[in-house]
This record gives C-alpha cells, structure tokens and sequence, in this order.
C-alpha cells in the first residue's frame, strides 16, 4: 500500500543529519531537548529572514493548545517545549497570518501540517497567497497523537491521576509521561488504543516534506537537513553563535531510521483496514 520510496528511504530524501543544540547566546526556559529548534528560529527573527514563527503553545489553564505566531525572541523562548496535542492547525494558521498581515513565516507542526502546507506551497490557490507568505517548515518527529479528552479520562479513571495538576507531557515511541502533583509514566501500548485514527494510516514519521525535521532522541536534538538553502542556514546560525552542531552518530540514525520502517508498517497494516 506505501509508495516505493517510503520503504526505500524511510527519512525521506536529506543532505545530513545533526545534533544541534542551544549555545548560550540563546536560553530557553523549558525545552524537550537541547533546544536547537528554539535557537534556530531565534537566528531566523533576529536577523530579519522571518517576521513571525507558527507553532502550537499550551494553554494556561489545562491542556488545551491554541496557535501562537511568535514575533520576537522573547515570544519564540516563550512557546519552547513539548507540545503533543492536534490542533485545528492550517485555518488557524491562514487566519493569523492574514490578519497580522505577516509576510515572512516559519512554521513548526507535525508531518501531516507540513505536507499539507508543503502542498499549499507547490500548488497555491490563486485566491490566496498563503503558500508564499511561509519561508521555512520545519517538522517534528511524530509517532502519533491522542485524542485529548478520551486519554485524560482514562488516565483520570484508571491511575487516579488529577488531570488538572497535569503540567508537562513528555512522548516516546516507549511511554507517555504525565507531570503534575506527580509523575506517571504509562507504556505507550496501553495507550495506543487513544491514538488519532488519521495517525494509524500516516506513514511518515520524520516529516519528509519539510525544510529540517527535529525531535527528541536521548535528550538531544536530531534535526534533518533535507535541502542547500537549509544546510546554508544552519551554517550561518552556528557561524553567529547560535547553535552548536556535530555529525549524529550512526546508532541514533539506524534508531530514527528503525522508528520511521515501524510507523511505515502500521500505516501499511491499518490502511487496508480502515479504508
């Protein structure tokens, strides 16, 4: 049911792969890994090649998430951290930068936003130049997202956990981890039952259409550069000191690379299925 070359190149097609992580010229607050993504788009603003950077942020209260467009530095370090849950992304997204009237975007999002952003981009609408306002997209590693309220109402029922003291949600491919007034670390087989229907057929785990990839492996950033405008910008942005970078290593890629064959058959296996 995939297409041959998901099978062939699981992480897609890409010029090099890094760890890359925050130096002190940037300090994110609170961030899932080293903090390469927030650095990055730190350069980005600072040095005027974007005006605004899309991603998703917490609410205040609960677990709930909304879009954020941060404008400054200060609003990039602010939306830093590990955000799971699926939001309304793309009509929200054309909302705000329409009428904030920003010209020059990145955005951050999940595989399956940023291949339909990345199809925006290829195939605009002549009734709207969404596609050509978003400069950079950058893709965060993803196994699948739960379905908010039946997750909480199992983890509220089953562990007797209280979901309103829930601070932080950190997700492997191995367990889900809930902080709060404490912590509960679940495996993530239990809850797979809670996965969002559209994630069992979707067979890309990196997010192949997107300028870098990123995600947490061992408490690093790993980030995939896939083309020459990108690898250009992170040069420049460890050039003015903003992230530092290394070669990853073999091990952690054949790990990404054994995550990405894993999701590719499940959407194999769930396709047939549910179609």
């Amino acid at each position: 049911m995939m297409p041959e070359w998901y099978q062939e190149k699981p992480l897609g097609e890409y010029e090099n792969i890094y760890v890359v992580a925050a130096t002190e010229k940037v300090q994110p607050k609170r961030t899932a890994a080293g903090g390469g993504i927030t650095a990055l788009l730190c350069y980005l603003i600072d040095n005027n090649m974007i005006d605004g950077a899309a991603t998703s942020a917490r609410d205040v209260e609960g677990l709930g998430g909304r879009i954020v467009v941060a404008r400054t530095r200060e609003e990039i370090i602010r939306t830093a951290g590990n955000e799971w849950q699926v939001l309304p992304f793309t009509n929200k997204l054309m909302e705000t930068i329409e009428n904030e009237d920003l010209k020059k975007v990145a955005v951050v999002g999940l595989p399956c936003q940023i291949h339909f952003i990345r199809q925006m981009k290829t195939f605009p609408l002549v009734e709207s130049n969404f596609g050509n306002r978003v400069q950079f997209l950058i893709s965060l590693f993803c196994y699948g997202t739960f379905a908010h309220e039946s997750i909480l109402n199992y983890i509220k029922e089953k562990h007797g956990m209280d979901i309103s003291s829930i601070k932080e949600i950190k997700v492997s491919q191995k367990s889900v981890k809930f902080m709060g007034e404490k912590t509960l670390e679940i495996p993530f087989g239990e809850l797979s039952k809670y996965i969002h229907m559209g994630c069992l057929m979707c067979p890309d785990y990196t997010g192949a259409f997107s300028d870098i990839s990123a995600g947490n492996i061992g408490g690093k950033t790993i980030m995939i550069v896939r083309n020459k405008m990108s690898e250009e910008i992170l040069r420049e942005a460890e050039g003015s000191g903003y992230i530092s970078t290394s070669k990853c290593d073999e091990e952690t890629v054949k790990k990404i690379e054994e995550r990405a064959v894993e999701k590719i058959k499940r959407a194999s296996e769930y396709i047939p299925r549910l179609l």
